[in-house]
């Protein structure tokens, strides 16, 4: 299934890249460069709000030269390199990151490590307005090597998601909070969260190991055979090409056969495939290239939720894992579950819920909740049911034909724990909440107790499986339709809310996150 986690500025995916040495350049006329001119930036203070993480973009005309690089970040933290070729990702509030590549030596000394060490490439994220004193403009120029486009995008896909970014857009760090991210050849990851003003870097030893690997070559032979798996995949699996009767599948084939044979590398090939992928408007439906993600389909879904503020708002919060929980001091219950993907979560649950036994009203949080084992979910729905519910129902692809569907199975959940929790609930609910999650609402809505309250859900499950395709790429083929308890397809529905919350500017900024807020004082009103 897929999961959805809460934002995290420095939560880092698995990666460190070995590149191979660049080719020299041919002989251009340098032009140079002020970046913060190039890419100027309104902003002065960060901005992590996730409603309103910003898409970014990166071409060839974002890559530059620059004739030496030096970065003292902290007391231990120290870049030098020479002649290096500068790639810039940016949005519409200027830039958000840059991925240095040598073409030469370049060396880190650190805490990580009792000497010099040579990198690869270095990854940064920082706030818009560094940019300058990052790079001046008297050392960039351009243009740069054009030809490390593909190389820069396959770092910056495998590097974006670990810092600072919120559903694969950017959050804007404080001036004073950097990430510094370098590969070092033939070696480790090197991963820093630094406080700029402070001059201190914390090492994230944990993601040593994750190395990437480099891309595979492409030939002829590979091309067509992953291409041909990969739609031969879908044609005899994909359970949902009946609610996509737009889409000819086997015109697909001819119009992006001749395309994917056509590419100059393995990620060209990844992209024409991702781009054949994504008119199926399926979020379950996910590519890979050698460990990386290749974007398919992700359409803005705003969030509306903060969960940096719950800790004021509720005046204190227990951790457990997947699982924030807390009682106000006026015995209202507060229980937020970031995922069912933990199996420890409903014995914690059920931990936190006794503590919460004799409260006057609850409220569960799982706008954040992207998805994961129902089962998990059903053991946590049961402790709200006194009665056996049909939630959902859903039907398999079982034929070569796309109408080769089984028969609607009914999925249901049955009342579980030593009692039911009878008092008031309130749901909050949101567009980032889908799949497995979706059907925990599903589960929920059985309850006469509870009231769901927030933004529509996602509307996206698929119980996909993971096929292994040539070229070190995988793809998730989506099995089954999903149908909710009154017959209608889950997917691109999904779950209205009985109570919906329209939130005012900066509803969710700082501080603030005034649907949780509501829901407290809606629950404060009962009777």
């Amino acid at each position: 299934m897929h999961t959805t986690r809460p934002p995290n500025p420095f939560r880092v995916l698995a990666a460190a890249l070995a590149l191979a040495a660049v080719a020299p350049l041919q002989a251009q006329e340098s032009v140079n460069v002020n970046l913060l001119q190039r890419y100027p930036t309104p902003l002065i203070a960060g901005d992590t709000a996730p409603a309103r993480a910003r898409p970014w973009e990166f071409s060839a005309a974002d890559i530059f030269q620059v004739s030496g690089f030096t970065l003292d970040a902290a007391a231990n933290l120290h870049i030098q390199a020479g002649a290096s070729d500068l790639g810039i990702g940016h949005c519409a509030d200027g830039v958000v990151w840059a991925v240095l590549v040598p073409r030469g030596q370049g060396a880190l000394s650190s805490q990580a490590a009792p000497g010099e060490e040579t990198i690869a490439h270095v990854w940064l994220r920082f706030h818009p307005a560094q940019i300058n004193s990052l790079f001046p403009p008297e050392t960039v120029s351009a243009p740069g090597d054009t030809n490390l486009l593909p190389l820069m995008r396959a770092i910056a896909r495998h590097k974006f998601p670990s810092s600072f970014e919120s559903g694969g857009r950017a959050l804007i760090p404080a001036p004073n909070d950097m990430i510094v991210d370098a590969d070092i050849r033939e070696g480790p990851r090197r991963f820093f969260i630094v406080d700029r003003n402070a001059r201190a870097a914390s090492y994230a030893a944990a993601f040593e190991r994750q190395n990437y690997k480099p891309h595979p070559a492409l030939t002829p032979e590979l091309a067509a055979d992953a291409f041909d798996q990969l739609w031969g995949a879908f044609d005899e699996g994909y359970a949902m090409f009946i609610l996509r009767p737009e889409i000819n599948w086997a015109r697909m084939r001819d119009q992006f056969r001749p395309r994917a044979l056509a590419s100059k590398s393995s990620d060209d090939f990844a992209d024409v495939c991702a781009e054949m992928l994504k008119p199926l408007r399926d979020l379950h439906v996910r590519l890979s290239l050698a460990g990386t993600s290749v974007p398919v389909y992700d359409p803005p879904r705003p969030s509306n939720s903060n969960p940096s503020a719950h800790k004021a708002i509720l005046g204190g919060l227990n951790i457990s894992g997947r699982l924030q929980w807390a009682v106000t001091s006026d015995k209202i219950g507060f229980a937020a579950i970031y995922g069912w993907d933990d199996d420890a979560l409903p014995e914690q649950f059920g931990k936190a819920l006794e503590q919460m036994r004799d409260t006057r009203g609850l409220i569960l949080d799982v706008r954040w909740n992207g998805g994961g084992n129902e089962r998990l979910a059903q053991e946590v729905a049961g402790r709200f049911l006194t009665r056996e519910v049909v939630y959902a129902y859903d039907q398999f692809r079982d034929g070569p034909a796309s109408t080769n569907l089984t028969k609607k199975a009914p999925r249901k959940v049955q009342p579980a724990g030593p009692w039911r929790y009878s008092r008031p609930v309130i749901l909050l609910m949101g567009q980032k909440c889908m799949s497995g999650n979706e059907a925990f609402i599903g589960m929920m809505a059985g309850a006469p107790n509870v009231t769901t309250m927030g933004d529509r859900t996602c509307g996206s499950s698929g119980n996909p499986q993971v096929v292994e395709l040539p070229l070190s790429m995988t793809v998730t083929v989506p099995r089954w339709i999903d149908y909710k308890a009154d017959g209608q397809p889950l997917d691109e529905h999904g779950y209205e809310p009985k109570v919906p919350f329209k939130p005012g500017p900066n509803a969710f900024a700082e501080n603030r996150d005034d649907l949780l807020t509501a829901a407290l004082e809606r629950l404060r009103q009962a009777k």
